[in-house]
């Protein structure tokens, strides 16, 4: 969960042939946006704290607040959350104005109006997961939010919720991460996309590598190389 939307990924089951690529050709794993994650918290913490906050640090706010019924069944009406999967989102749709044209007639509390956002993001990302999942791995900014973290958990009963720093990957680091696996695709002319994940029309290799002076880029792409067919990462 970050600070903007929130992607889930499905990932394939264990022992899935894999493609000479290194891909699973996109069989059994699928990824998309199930909603907005941390992008209405923080832009509703900014707002009813006049910019003094830019984020509901620990979940403070929402822990002193009690969810809204109404207001929530107006925020899960939206219909982007009965679109099928692969699908995607972002702050272009949930943003500040968003949350304002929702609010009704009686607007809640401030703490009230972050309780019913933090039981938005639980909710909406449970509802898009829940079926047949036994796991689930959480990153980025939300999950130093204890609130929502309980929140997500109680929406998940019997499946184990985890950070991803309880494996290795601290949830700081998962951007810069990714966009090194994905530069090493690159690298060596592997294609970064699995269109039955994602959506995309064909597989692909992603971005492009600039050559230096005499340089022949990327090496994987040369005639007769031999292309990687697994990546491993390791801690050290």
């Amino acid at each position: 969960m970050a600070r903007g939307t929130a992607r889930c990924r499905r990932r394939p089951e264990p022992g899935r042939h894999r493609e000479r690529d290194g891909t699973d050709g996109g069989r059994g794993a699928l990824a998309f946006d199930t909603g907005p994650a941390c992008a209405l918290l923080d832009a509703a913490t900014r707002h009813v704290t006049g910019d003094r906050l830019t984020f509901d640090a620990d979940g403070a706010l929402a822990a002193r607040g009690r969810v809204a019924p109404e207001l929530l069944a107006r925020l899960l009406d939206d219909p982007y959350y009965a679109r099928p999967a692969p699908k995607s989102t972002g702050k272009e749709l949930f943003h500040l104005g968003y949350v304002l044209d929702r609010l009704g007639p009686t607007p809640p509390s401030a703490e009230d109006l972050l309780a019913t956002l933090v039981a938005l993001t639980a909710r909406t990302v449970a509802d898009a997961i829940r079926d047949g999942v036994t796991e689930v791995v959480a990153s980025g900014g939300g999950t130093r939010n204890p609130v929502l973290m309980a929140a997500l958990r109680e929406e998940l009963p019997g499946v184990a919720v985890r950070t991803s720093d309880e494996l290795g990957v601290p949830s700081q680091a998962k951007e810069a991460l990714a966009f090194a696996v994905l530069g090493w695709h690159t690298w060596h002319g592997l294609p970064g996309v699995l269109p039955g994940a994602t959506g995309a029309r064909h597989v692909s290799v992603l971005g492009s590598v600039t050559p230096g002076a005499g340089g022949v880029f990327p090496p994987g792409a040369a005639a007769g190389a031999d292309r990687p067919g697994r990546l491993e990462v390791v801690r050290c």
